[in-house]
């Protein structure tokens, strides 16, 4: 199954269509995907202006009946426990595993639906809601399988809250969502992270599993070659204002510092006022000062 492209790969509020559409097939509770935000933030900052990133929600759990990952050997919910540990060492980035102890999601159905509640109302906001429900539940402890928590950690964003729970509850997010499933499942994806790389002329690669940046900015260069060019990052301070709230794995992959270095830089910051740390279960997040 190809993907129907339009002609331009529109990037909001920019003329110039994007060079490579980025098909990012993932799921709120997918640790992995967790692991790959400081990469994708770093191909989106080395090439600004030039991608254009288009969420596939992936449904990795729609129950625990039946449900058995026969590559990580996880069957009951307490057995995610130990893999969400060995991801956040081998990523760097911060992960509370209790959840799986104390309150664990019985699907991930409910946070794909929700997210595809919100791009029905607005694109960017949907980006900004995906990235909070990925923070509630891998460092928060949330369990956003409940309607609840969807909903409370979509009020602070700014939609329409009436609107999102009659999308969210009667269809038409839903049918989105079935929309996504066909495209997985027509495609053959079996795991998440996915990423499909996609140029001008439909030709594409896709990047299945976590990778390290190199294969990600490898194929990039395979689909437009000589068309794209690096630009230059953001000062650190105005980056974590850009993004409002980021770990330090992030900022050290984008930046490409080592662990000490980036903490030591952003203490720094953090002294002078111009960022704010905010310690959680395995490591940090930093927020404009």
């Amino acid at each position: 199954m190809r993907l129907e492209l339009a002609p331009e790969f529109k990037i909001a509020g920019q003329v110039e269509p994007a060079k490579i559409k980025i098909l990012y097939f993932t799921d709120p509770d997918c640790s992995w995907c967790w692991a790959l935000e400081p990469i994708v933030k770093k191909l989106l900052e080395e090439y600004s202006g030039q991608l254009k990133i288009v969420y596939r929600m992936g449904g990795l759990l729609e129950a625990w009946d039946d449900f058995f990952d026969a590559r990580n050997q996880i069957g009951r919910p307490d057995q995610v426990a130990a893999h969400w540990v060995e991801v956040a060492e081998r990523s760097g980035m911060p992960i509370d595993e209790q959840i799986w102890l104390e309150d664990p999601p019985d699907s991930t159905y409910p946070g794909c639906i929700a997210y595809r509640a919100a791009f029905i109302q607005d694109e960017k906001l949907a980006e900004a809601y995906l990235r909070r429900l990925r923070e509630a539940v891998l460092t928060e402890r949330r369990n956003i399988a409940c309607e609840n928590v969807l909903f409370d950690l979509a009020a602070p964003l700014e939609f329409d809250m009436d609107w999102f729970r009659e999308d969210f509850l009667t269809g038409r997010a839903q049918e989105a969502f079935r929309a996504d499933l066909s495209e997985v499942r027509g495609r053959g994806i079996s795991g998440f992270p996915t990423i499909v790389l996609i140029n001008r002329e439909e030709q594409e690669i896709t990047l299945s599993g976590y990778r390290e940046y190199e294969a990600y900015e490898g194929a990039l260069h395979a689909l437009a070659p000589n068309e794209l060019h690096k630009m230059p990052l953001l000062p650190i301070s105005h980056f974590v204002g850009k993004y409002g709230h980021v770990a330090t794995e992030e900022i050290a992959t984008v930046y490409g510092l080592d662990r000490p270095d980036a903490i030591l830089q952003l203490d720094r910051l953090a002294s002078s006022g111009e960022i704010v740390r905010e310690s959680r279960a395995g490591g940090e997040f930093w927020l404009p000062g």
